[in-house]
């Protein structure tokens, strides 16, 4: 160790020793008894405490020493690097070296905790073994006869039996009290149903088969007992069976009678649904692998102009149960839970009302057609980080433009991204009252941020205010330009402004013989307004030796520049004029009256309602809802 070092150390701490054990800190205890080395940051200040550092190196292996040369068994460092291939692979954190391994110590997230854990990844986490050994379950205490479920190493699952998976082809078995799987009982009395199923919507149990050779089974039942009740397979359901009716009518021997509803499928659900029970009328299922063509659920057409291929109705009143009148899901990122598809040129996708509104679409046809007395479309991006209520792409373009943040609304044109329109005339309130201002103005568009629902900015993009004035933009907060620096990195210019609206031009003049005279640009002109009230403002440099000069003769043409004490010099000059904009006479025959403005009165934000909002199946989510039954009974 150098002096240098010794110094700065002594400097911070006290080192003594008695015996073998040594002590660092700042007070000269002695060390602990029990410790060979005792570090006490107690009596440093409150805000200087100290840590110990441990050593860190760039581990490339669990099975790699080096960088560490010959390790000692219990040798502590703090790995930095992530490497290596699984299963030997390291990541940041502490190992210590066991002898023939580096060994990580073990983190909140190395294990699964009595509270759950957040953060896994399916495929890569998972809770089992990793060898060639029987994954076992036991409550009440570690006896044998505790064991409820076993996975076997081979895959098999046996529930209340130790065996070796009950008969050869069984993948999961279950074991009553008293059965066996040939060799071993069932590990303890737990009740004498194996399976049972209970459902008040669908099937307490339902099986399916694909098979097209042999002897297949969707469900198989069978009974070896000599006395009492034997029920190979038993069935109960709580309300009426759904109900399917095929009816076909045509113009030929068979034609369907005038007044007679003819349905090619009709799904009745008779009962009762509680809760969050699922009941549903009719559902198509498809098993089939498809590798081309069109995959149907439930396909519905309508040859008749007021036609419906497929109708849903839903007349339940309880809000609770959430009724749906048609259900569509899909699994795959390409499939579609439900599509509508208007082949016509002119046809309308699909079209949604709520509220029971009047329903209106573009007689030129769209997408999707949407109505609501109060809110027509409603986009709900659900993703935290980045999602995004409602995308809209023009012009046939190809790409889709997105924020990696997210936003409520996001448009795409080769034109515009995203134009708005106000109708109306109506004026800001010179209040600066925020419901005022919602009941009251009218912009071609508004934007806010806020802190805890109240605005901090906000702006108004075309709006007129309550005194007749046209604003392109208005609103707290600063008008910037970007530009770069020195280093190349963008800074922002920040734009001077004014209490009134002012026009300003800027020019050069030279005295001939003491005088000037500067005429102003005719555009200019006819668009400032110069007067008693309205003084053109101008400001002259002069850059060279002079008496000095003055401005005469101003108007909104121009002015005049005169040397001081009759002087005759030819100095060059600079000018700049400031000036108020004239007033406007608009389209409608009202002024827009910007010369008479001076601090004028500016609107607040605008008044704002938060609306309620709830998922559709509930506190369910999506991911949540329950599988539907294939229709391919046995």
């Amino acid at each position: 160790m150098n002096q240098p070092f010794l110094l700065a150390l002594f400097g911070l701490f006290a080192i003594s020793s008695a015996a073998q054990n040594v002590a660092i800190n700042a007070d000269g205890a002695a060390p602990n008894a029990s410790a060979m080395l005792d570090v006490d940051v107690t009596a440093l200040p409150a805000n200087n405490k100290r840590g110990l550092l441990v050593p860190r190196v760039a581990l490339t292996a669990t099975n790699v020493a080096a960088p560490v040369v010959a390790p000692a068994a219990s040798l502590l460092v703090y790995n930095t690097a992530t490497a290596g291939v699984a299963p030997n692979n390291v990541v940041p954190g502490y190992y210590y070296w066991n002898g023939v391994v580096w060994v990580r110590f073990a983190t909140t997230g190395d294990g699964w905790l009595l509270t759950g854990n957040a953060g896994t990844v399916a495929g890569t986490n998972f809770i089992g073994t990793t060898d060639a050994v029987d994954w076992v379950i036991k409550t009440g205490g570690a006896a044998a006869a505790n064991e409820r479920a076993r996975v076997l190493s081979g895959g098999k699952v046996v529930v209340n039996n130790v065996g070796v998976g009950g008969f050869a082809n069984d993948v999961f078995s279950v074991y009553a009290d008293g059965t066996t799987n040939g060799t071993t009982t069932n590990t303890s009395v737990l009740g004498t149903r194996a399976i049972n199923g209970y459902t008040s919507t669908g099937f307490g149990v339902a099986g399916f088969t694909s098979g097209t050779v042999g002897t297949t089974f969707g469900v198989y039942g069978s009974s070896n007992a000599t006395s009492g009740t034997a029920n190979g397979i038993r069935g109960e359901a709580t309300f009426h069976q759904a109900i399917a009716i095929a009816a076909i009518g045509n113009t030929g021997a068979t034609a369907v009678t005038t007044g007679t509803t003819s349905r090619a499928i009709l799904g009745q659900l008779n009962g009762t649904l509680a809760g969050t029970a699922v009941g549903v009328g009719v559902q198509g299922v498809i098993n089939a692998t498809m590798t081309a063509g069109d995959a149907r659920g439930v396909n519905g057409a309508s040859p008749a102009d007021d036609g419906i291929g497929v109708a849903g109705f839903s007349t339940i009143a309880a809000a609770a149960l959430n009724p749906v009148g048609v259900y569509g899901q899909a699994a795959i990122n390409t499939g579609f839970g439900m599509q509508a598809w208007n082949t016509n040129a002119g046809g309308t996708g699909a079209i949604f009302t709520g509220n029971n509104a009047a329903t209106t679409f573009l007689v030129a046809g769209t997408g999707t057609a949407a109505n609501g007395t109060i809110v027509g479309h409603f986009g709900y991006g659900r993703n935290a980080a980045n999602g995004i209520g409602v995308v809209g792409v023009g012009n046939n373009g190809a790409a889709i433009f997105t924020p990696a943040q997210g936003a409520g609304v996001v448009g795409t044109g080769t034109r515009y991204g995203m134009v708005g329109f106000a109708t109306t005339t109506v004026s800001t309130n010179p209040l600066n009252n925020s419901a005022a201002n919602g009941a009251n103005a009218s912009a071609g568009g508004y934007f806010e941020v806020q802190n805890g629902g109240t605005a901090q900015t906000w702006s108004y993009v075309a709006v007129r205010d309550n005194l007749g004035i046209l604003r392109k933009i208005i609103g707290p907060g600063t008008v910037n330009t970007i530009v770069k620096d020195l280093d190349g990195n963008q800074v922002a210019l920040s734009c001077p402004e004014a209490p009134e609206n002012l026009f300003q031009d800027y020019g050069t003049g030279q005295l001939v013989n003491g005088r000037a005279r500067i005429t102003l640009d005719p555009i200019l002109t006819k668009n400032i307004v110069v007067d008693a009230k309205h003084p053109l403002r101008v400001f002259v440099q002069l850059e060279g030796d002079c008496n000095g000069v003055f401005v005469t003769s101003k108007s909104a043409e121009g002015f005049e520049v005169v040397e001081l004490m009759n002087g005759t010099s030819d100095t060059p000059f600079t000018w700049t004029v400031a000036a108020n904009r004239a007033d406007e006479t608009l389209p409608d025959g009202s002024v827009s009256r910007y010369s008479a403005e001076r601090f004028a009165p500016a609107p607040g934000p605008v008044a704002k309602e938060q609306q309620a909002t709830r998922d559709a199946r509930g506190a369910r989510s999506p991911g949540d809802a329950p599988p539907l039954e294939s229709t391919a009974k046995p």
